[in-house]
């Protein structure tokens, strides 16, 4: 191919439907993938995002039944009859009900595919449309090994319907969501971390939804994490109990030490630091912790691991400790604690004064 005349746009040309394609082409973000660039006016194809990505999402009827129900929006779908023509903007504004076909029976599975799909009688066949659809699949003996069926050359997947033997109704259940989507170049693509580019361009962002990371491609044709900075929470003691537990590992109130709530972040790591002024020299033995316990994504008490202490005396200490593993989203709480073998008066003897507790999470 060589260059393509005239311009779109021009006063004085005169020029077919591709070329309009092609600039909504040249607008979209690049596809990521290795099997796209032997044609590079290729690009991602998909449907437009939305809050909650609702925009053409396949759902069950309210009362299930054999049909499904697609949701309106916009899908951008490549020409693949022909590489390099240009991109089409489908749009639906409506909700629209499709028809199953039928269950088969006993040891029939079978696998059929919701699409949006093009038909330009330029390049093949005679319809010149788009449609929503139901792409029937082959029987198969069990569910593991229905296949879909052939797809048409210019479509954009958008769910899985699972039918087995004799079903006689399509419940939320068996809807599989695998629907791609695109946004203009430059643009944050949202992509699931199974189906993620492993090709982005110098600088192309991608967010995986299941797993609330960011990528970013580098000059090198590698990608890394982003990596996010994250500020860390903080709660300083406000008062000591007037009478202090003996002995007992005591949670502070929230009145008197508040304690920290956070959200584990995608790397499932936190630091928690804990430290204060204590004193107790009640006698030469009298110990004097501050300490902390985790609840939520962590379960553990306060405990040498992760406290700071005195004996007979007076220390002005921190201690850092990380943990790793937890459950990425799922909320932390680290709630303070004390603990004095013995008491004598408050403040002057026995104390524990100037608290903060410090909980980070790590990019």
């Amino acid at each position: 191919m060589a260059p393509i005349n005239p311009p779109t746009w021009m006063q004085a040309g005169s020029y077919p439907a591709r070329s309009d394609r092609l600039v909504i082409a040249s607008l979209l973000s690049y596809p990521g993938f290795a099997v796209d660039e032997a044609t590079p006016m290729r690009i991602r194809q998909g449907v437009k995002p939305s809050y909650t990505n609702y925009q053409l999402k396949v759902r069950a009827a309210a009362t299930p039944n054999m049909t499904v129900i697609v949701s309106a929006g916009y899908a951008f779908i490549d020409q693949h009859d022909t590489g390099g023509v240009g991109t089409y903007v489908c749009v639906n504004d409506a909700d629209y009900t499709l028809t199953i076909a039928a269950a088969g029976g006993a040891g029939q599975f079978r696998k059929d595919t919701i699409v949006a799909s093009v038909y330009d009688g330029e390049y093949a066949g005679a319809a010149n449309e788009w449609r929503l659809e139901v792409i029937q699949g082959p029987y198969a003996a069990s569910a593991g090994a229905t296949v879909r069926g052939t797809l048409p050359a210019n479509a954009q997947v958008l769910a899985d319907i699972a039918v087995g033997p004799s079903q006689t109704s399509v419940a939320t259940g068996n809807i599989t969501d695998v629907r791609n989507y695109t946004v203009a170049a430059g643009g944050i693509v949202p992509v699931s971390s199974s189906a993620a580019p492993t090709r982005l361009h110098p600088g192309q962002v991608v967010y995986q939804t299941d797993t609330d990371l960011f990528e970013v491609g580098q000059q090198a044709g590698t990608k890394r994490q982003v990596r996010e900075v994250v500020r860390p929470s903080s709660s300083d003691q406000v008062s000591l109990p007037a009478s202090p537990v003996t002995g007992a590992v005591t949670d502070f109130t929230s009145g008197q030490w508040p304690p920290v709530t956070i959200t584990v972040p995608p790397s499932g790591m936190v630091r928690i630091t804990v430290g204060a002024a204590l004193v107790n020299t009640n006698t030469s033995a009298s110990t004097a912790w501050v300490l902390w316990r985790a609840s939520g994504a962590l379960t553990e008490g306060g405990g040498i691991k992760n406290a700071v202490s005195t004996a007979g005396t007076r220390s002005y200490a921190s201690r850092s400790v990380v943990r790793s593993g937890l459950t990425p989203g799922a909320s932390l709480t680290i709630t303070p604690q004390y603990q004095f073998s013995s008491v004598g008066t408050i403040g002057t003897v026995t104390n524990c004064s100037d608290g903060q507790l410090i909980v980070e999470p790590i990019a």
